[in-house]
């Protein structure tokens, strides 16, 4: 009875509309209330604290703040008008430059939304211009910018890895076979689009001017080496890598002169802004996490999936299918905080690899950004294009099914996924 007045609270305020950290937090207090009233407030104050009290969490807006720094220093534009003279004169080449603009953002900020912001407020009018509709230029951005979640460095990783303990440097290293193939399947997508419509190409600039273009951007296109470099290397923690990325975007935007002493605050407020709603939910999430504990909830879940989803195969396509049902109506990161816990056990019982199960539910959340009525990337890229988010999602279903069959694919493929991970050192 105690597990079903939870849930169901939990269940109503979300549909209501309540905030997802807001949800868990009146469902744990009711629970609270009525079946734990002898328990100390402090002890309860314990267990919110614990869940922002951990070291590798730092890492969150340490990454958040790289994303913002480039957004703001100018560093975003550098990018896009490198890959515009690269591919910019090719079939389909005025889309793909929003693709791999988006695929080399992701390895600097994790966040699919900073991708779409930073770079969609210059690929979309681009792809406009060029006679791309609008909803398609928006869902182009969009679907290009969801990599940011699994490309790395990527927040989600970050946070499942502090959930469960994962070393956070084999789940980056796990995400970039995916992400890179993921950025090969919507490449296809997008010349067969630019065919199909009949896309002009863009003009052919001088080698001297991508040259020129290229010069401007090593500044850029070192910071994912130097990120990722000290973590791979074991030279930094994935926080301290953060940090430093942090200082070398600063000290790049400024030689850039366009991020200022006077505009920098705005960019520290808007990190703290996005940050606090991430802790919040993680420290909200952990009270959540411990009530179902108490309830054991995570084990009795375990037993009634296990008993209908018997074997690795069915357990892995019903955790992407569910993902996909979940991801509609929860954001990742909240998503993630409160089902990883409880699918995780039900995993381990059928000897799946932790890391695989990790990389796949988190790649499974992350394209959530691309279905309504939560899919943030969608609000974004629809007004950078100026169209309703009913026609970029519809623009965007093809990209959607490919990235999510895409990790079904690799659901079912757990050595794809884990090779290079071994390679590096991943004993699982």
């Amino acid at each position: 009875m105690a597990t079903v007045i939870l849930l169901a609270a939990f269940g109503i305020f979300l549909l209501i509309g309540v905030p997802i950290a807001f949800s868990l937090g009146l469902s744990s207090l009711i629970y609270i209330l009525f079946f734990m009233n002898d328990i100390p407030w402090a002890t309860i104050a314990q267990q919110v604290y614990g869940g922002m009290n951990s070291f590798s969490l730092t890492a969150i807006p340490f990454f958040i703040l790289v994303g913002a720094i480039m957004e703001a220093g100018g560093i975003s534009k550098r990018l896009v008008t490198f890959v515009r003279n690269i591919i910019g004169h090719k079939r389909g080449g005025i889309g793909m430059i929003a693709l791999f603009s988006s695929v080399i953002f992701a390895s600097l900020s994790g966040s699919s939304v900073a991708n779409v912001a930073a770079t969609g407020s210059i690929t979309i009018p681009l792809m406009k211009k060029n006679r791309y509709p609008a909803g398609l230029a928006g869902a182009i951005e969009a679907s290009s910018s969801s990599l940011g979640a699994v490309i790395p460095p990527s927040i989600p990783f970050v946070v499942y890895g502090g959930l469960t303990s994962i070393s956070i440097g084999s789940l980056f290293i796990g995400g970039y076979v995916p992400g890179f193939i993921f950025a090969g399947m919507l490449f296809v997508l997008l010349y067969l689009q630019a065919r199909r419509l009949d896309i002009p190409v863009g003009e052919k600039v001088s080698r001297k001017e991508t040259l020129k273009s290229f010069i401007d951007a090593v500044p850029s296109l070192l910071t994912p080496f130097i990120i990722m470099g000290g973590v791979l290397l074991g030279i930094m923690t994935p926080t301290e890598a953060g940090a430093v990325g942090c200082m070398y975007a600063l000290v790049v935007s400024f030689c850039y002169r366009e991020l200022t002493l006077k505009t920098l605050p705005d960019v520290l407020l808007e990190t703290a802004r996005t940050t606090g709603f991430v802790m919040l939910v993680m420290a909200i999430a952990s009270l959540f996490g411990w009530i179902m504990a108490f309830e054991n909830i995570p084990a009795k879940v375990a037993s009634v999936v296990l008993a209908v989803l018997d074997t690795p195969t069915k357990f892995m396509i019903g955790v992407v299918l569910l993902m996909l049902v979940v991801g509609t109506f929860i954001d990742t990161l909240s998503a993630l905080i409160i089902l990883g816990p409880v699918l995780l056990p039900a995993s381990n019982m059928l000897g799946i690899d932790p890391l695989h199960f990790g990389l796949v539910l988190c790649m499974s959340l992350s394209f959530g950004v691309l279905t309504p009525p939560v899919g943030t990337c969608l609000f974004v890229a629809a007004g950078l294009a100026r169209t309703s988010v009913e026609d970029v999602a519809k623009n965007a279903l093809p990209f959607t099914i490919a990235l999510f069959g895409g990790t079904l694919v690799f659901a079912l493929l757990p050595d794809v996924l884990l090779w290079l991970p071994r390679i590096a050192g991943y004993a699982g």
